[in-house]
């Protein structure tokens, strides 16, 4: 194949798989290149789970076209993003579905065309692109193929002039950014990117024979498997079955697509039906496993069939410690718990009555909350204000397709969505997209803003009244924390080691020490400083414990606190993991 000048449908597809298994392969590597040394879903995690997302689109048969090839695969990876890093590559990957209209197969020059058209798609999706990212990594790349293409040489010596390219743009990335220039890294979504052209490389050097077709399909151990299944959205009592079955069909599928959804909505959430070809794939969380499967049955013959009982899992994971053993929801800080109203009162009225969960799926408010947070009693506080809760944050950054599940699980006309934490803007606005516009992501990248926005919210209203006053709410609230680095360091002028803790007065790290009392001082000074220099006068400093604090160290805490500056200070259990304390001033 060294000589080859095009790929068709079928080879594309292994292409990428190739291109997924050097990434998946180097993925820990460039989870060592995140500036930031506490785990953030880290970009080498984010980047393989997500492209695993559209390889695993790709295994509904083994022979395709070329443009069906790039379309299954774009909208695979583009459901499954996590994380930035994940968004944008989506993004890249999106030139493909449209250079491929009209192709049987893909020369050096369409190639070139398709990895520009994505790189214009990306930059386009990032409201502020900083270069010495990703993203230069990728137009510098795509420009240098452009150029390359123009004699239309074979596939594999155009794409060694590419990865050439990429991995000079990604040497060039610390003189771009001053923060990687001091931590002695090169980006880490850049080199994630470089890992994927170095698989395609390899696939067109050696004819695939270096390819094994298995290692591109994510292998998850026991525990890492019921880690994954376990991020679905929090609901109380029976949790059912999370059902996927793929149909072939005959006919118009568009048709078949849309009998499918609106029947499966009477007795189904977090659905999701997407045609392809001759195949509609579901994914459904039901009670009625089985009642999928015959109406499934209907429509055609059943192709794949997956069941998982997340009950189950949800009770394994109880045992493990990560899911909410307390009886009653803590009081938000400095407020009256509101009645729970919209999707929170839809999951009561479900556990007390005993009604089908389809009832989660008619209109019932004019705009519900879907809020991302981790930790037993955070969440306990956003379902108390009326959330529906994704399990994620910090460590684990929940995919488009999770984000759009539960927005569709509340059955409003419109849906808030509080992301808290910076990683998942991107993945939300994705989100957005897909929903047509239904979604509106609220400025909440930390969890007390969250909280606050949350405490605001009112179902009656719309979405963009809705965020117009949490707007107001978050600028009342200053955001601090204590983590615990996870590897040595370079960040924002200190030098830090792993075990050390960090204090965090958003978004800056304003102290190290090597212990973890002082570290939380240190962020709650930091705090009261900078309400000063904004001309505020906090009345009440919220504390929210993580899961591996103990009692006597936080009451410790809370009298030298009292002490220091004479504020209220509410404590409550938040139970998250990564930051040992979450602050919030107001």
């Amino acid at each position: 194949m060294a000589g080859q000048q095009y790929l068709n449908g079928t080879a594309f597809a292994a292409l990428l798989r190739a291109g997924h298994q050097r990434l998946h392969e180097q993925a820990e590597f460039v989870n060592t290149l995140n500036i930031f040394p506490v785990p953030d879903g880290d970009t080498g995690t984010n980047m393989d789970l997500s492209f695993a997302s559209g390889i695993n689109a790709l295994r509904r048969r083994t022979a395709w076209d070329l443009h069906e090839a790039a379309q299954a695969f774009a909208t695979g990876l583009l459901m499954g993003a996590r994380g930035n890093s994940g968004v944008i590559l989506s993004q890249l990957f999106r030139g493909f579905v449209r250079i491929s209209q009209g192709m049987d197969v893909l020369d050096a020059r369409g190639f070139a065309q398709a990895l520009q058209e994505g790189v214009d798609i990306a930059y386009k999706a990032v409201s502020k692109p900083v270069e010495g990212t990703i993203l230069t990594v990728a137009r510098e790349a795509a420009q240098a193929g452009v150029r390359e293409a123009r004699s239309n040489p074979p596939l594999s010596v155009w794409m060694e002039t590419v990865h050439a390219a990429a991995q000079a743009a990604l040497a060039k990335t610390p003189s771009q950014l001053p923060v990687l220039k001091q931590a002695g890294v090169v980006d880490s979504g850049g080199q994630g990117l470089v890992f994927i052209y170095e698989g395609f490389l390899s696939y067109l050097m050696h004819d695939g024979a270096n390819h094994n077709e298995s290692a591109s399909v994510i292998r998850f151990s026991p525990d890492m498997r019921l880690d994954y299944a376990g991020r679905h959205i929090v609901r109380k009592g029976e949790h059912g079955y999370c059902t996927e079955v793929l149909v072939r069909v005959t006919g118009d599928t568009q048709e078949v697509e849309r009998k499918l959804r609106r029947r499966f909505e009477q007795y189904g959430d977090s659905l999701l039906v997407v045609a392809a070809g001759n195949l509609v794939r579901v994914h459904v969380h039901t009670l009625h496993p089985g009642r999928v499967l015959e109406d499934a049955l209907g429509f055609g013959p059943l192709v794949q069939i997956k069941i998982e009982n997340m009950t189950e899992q949800h009770d394994r994971l109880s045992l493990d410690g990560h899911a909410d053993t307390r009886e009653t929801a803590p009081v938000v800080p400095g407020k009256e718990r509101p009645t729970p109203s919209g999707a929170a009162a839809a999951d009561d009225a479900v556990a007390a009555d005993g009604q089908d969960l389809a009832e989660l799926t008619q209109p019932q408010t004019q705009t519900a909350l879907v809020a991302v947070v981790s930790g037993d009693g955070l969440k306990e506080v956003l379902t108390s204000l009326g959330a529906v809760v994704v399990d994620g944050g910090q460590s684990m950054n929940p995919s488009t397709e999770e984000i759009v599940a539960a927005a569709r699980q509340t059955g409003a006309r419109e849906v808030i969505f509080l992301p808290n934490n910076k990683n998942i803007v991107l993945a939300a606005e994705q989100a957005r997209e897909v929903l047509d516009g239904r979604l509106v992501v609220a400025p909440c990248i930390t969890v007390p803003q969250g909280i606050a926005a949350a405490a605001v919210f009112d179902a009656r209203e719309s979405a963009e009244a809705n965020r117009i006053r949490m707007e107001s709410a978050v600028s009342g609230v200053l955001s601090g924390c204590v983590a615990m680095a996870a590897r040595d360091s370079q960040y924002q002028g200190h030098s830090i080691q792993a075990g050390q803790f960090m204090a965090i007065a958003d978004p800056d790290v304003v102290a190290v020490y090597p212990d973890r009392a002082a570290a939380a001082v240190a962020a709650v000074r930091a705090l009261m400083e900078r309400a000063q220099e904004q001309g505020m006068d906090p009345e009440l400093l919220t504390i929210f414990s993580g899961r591996d604090v103990k009692t006597d160290e936080l009451q410790e805490l809370n009298r030298t606190l009292a002490s220091l500056y004479g504020l209220e200070i509410e404590i409550r259990h938040g139970g998250q993991p990564v930051y040992d304390y979450i602050f919030s001033l107001e």
